[in-house]
C-alpha cells in the first residue's frame, strides 16, 4: 500500500475555506514526507476555484509540473460532486461540466483512478434499489469512457447513511453489484471507512467480499454518528482489523487520509507539525500491514 492524503486537509483553517492553496497544500505535504496526494476536485470545484475557472486545464498542469519537481504522484483523485440523483437541480448543466472537467484534469495530474459517488435516486415511497441502479449504470456509461480515453479509471465509493436516511451503496452487495454488472476493468471500487463506520457494515467482511475490485481508499475514523472525518485511533474504529483486511485482500493502491475536520480546527501555525504527526500515523498504520 501507499501512504497518501487528500489535499483537503489543508483547506481549511480554523473552518474558514481557502486560506491555503492547493500549491501550498503539496509543497507542506512533499515537506513532512507524503510522496502520494489524492487531489480533492470536489473542493476545488466550489465557486470560484481553480476548476471553475477558464484556464482550469492549464492550473491542472501546473500542479502535475509542481508534482513532478517535488517527487510527488497523483495516483488518485476525488472529482467533483453534487446532488446528481436529483434530476430538479436547474443548473445541471454547470455541475456537469465540473464532473467532466475532473476527469480531464485527473487524467493530466496521471491518476490511476477518480473517485466518484454512486446517485441516490428515491421515489415517492422512499429510497429506490431499481430505480438507483438503473440510473447509476446510464449516468456513469459516458464518464467510464471519457476516463479510459483520459488514462484513468472510475472507482465508485460507498456512501454513508443516517438513520432511516437510506442511500443507494452504502451496502457493499449493491456497490459490488453495480460494479459487476457495468463489468469493465476501467471500473472498481472505492472503500471509505467511515462511511462504512456509520453504516454499521461490518467492513472487515466487506473488503474480503470486495476484495480485487477495491481500487481506492478514504481513510477517516469517527464514533459512528455522524461523518466526523478524524484521523485513525480519534474514533471508535479498529484499525488493527481494517489493515489487516487490507493486507488479506492484498490491496495495493492508496491508503489515503480523509482528515479534514481533524486539521480544520487548529491555526495556520500548526499546520507544519499536525502534518508531520499525520505522515508519521500513516506510516505506523502501513506497518501493521507488514506485522512490525
Amino acid at each position: 500500500m501507499r501512504l497518501s492524503t487528500s489535499t483537503n486537509i489543508m483547506e481549511d483553517v480554523e473552518k474558514v475555506f481557502d486560506v491555503i492553496s492547493v500549491e501550498e497544500c503539496i509543497e507542506a505535504c512533499a515537506k513532512v514526507g507524503y510522496r502520494y496526494i489524492d487531489v480533492n476536485l470536489a473542493g476545488q470545484g466550489r465557486p470560484g476555484m481553480p476548476l471553475t475557472q477558464d484556464d482550469w486545464m492549464e492550473w491542472a498542469h501546473r500542479i502535475r509540473t509542481l508534482g513532478d519537481k517535488l517527487g510527488v504522484e497523483f495516483k488518485q483523485s476525488h472529482c467533483y460532486f453534487y446532488n446528481s440523483g436529483d434530476l430538479t437541480i436547474a443548473d445541471r448543466e454547470y455541475h456537469e461540466e465540473l464532473v467532466r472537467r475532473s476527469i480531464i484534469a485527473s487524467g493530466i495530474l496521471g491518476a490511476e483512478w477518480m473517485v466518484m459517488h454512486p446517485a441516490n435516486i428515491k421515489d415517492e415511497v422512499w429510497y429506490s434499489y431499481e430505480k438507483s441502479l438503473a440510473f447509476n449504470l446510464e449516468y456513469h456509461a459516458p464518464y467510464i469512457e471519457l476516463a479510459k480515453k483520459n488514462g484513468l479509471g472510475i472507482a465508485l465509493e460507498n456512501l454513508n447513511e443516517f438513520g432511516k436516511n437510506r442511500r443507494y451503496c452504502a451496502s457493499p452487495d449493491e456497490l459490488i453489484e453495480l460494479v459487476d454488472t457495468i463489468n469493465d476493468p476501467a471500473v472498481g471500487i472505492c472503500w471509505d471507512f467511515g462511511h462504512g463506520n456509520i453504516a454499521g457494515v461490518n467492513q472487515v467482511e466487506a473488503l474480503r467480499r470486495i476484495g480485487k475490485r477495491l481500487k481506492a481508499t478514504h481513510v477517516a475514523d469517527n464514533h459512528g454518528v455522524t461523518d466526523e472525518h478524524l484521523a485513525p485511533y480519534y474514533g471508535n474504529i479498529d484499525w488493527k482489523e481494517m489493515i489487516g483486511a487490507l493486507n488479506e485482500i492484498e490491496y495495493k493502491g492508496d491508503f489515503s487520509f480523509e482528515i479534514q475536520f481533524f486539521t480544520d480546527v487548529l491555526p495556520i501555525n500548526l499546520r507544519d507539525d499536525i502534518l508531520t504527526f499525520t505522515y508519521k500515523l500513516g506510516i505506523h498504520l502501513l506497518s501493521l500491514a507488514e506485522g512490525e
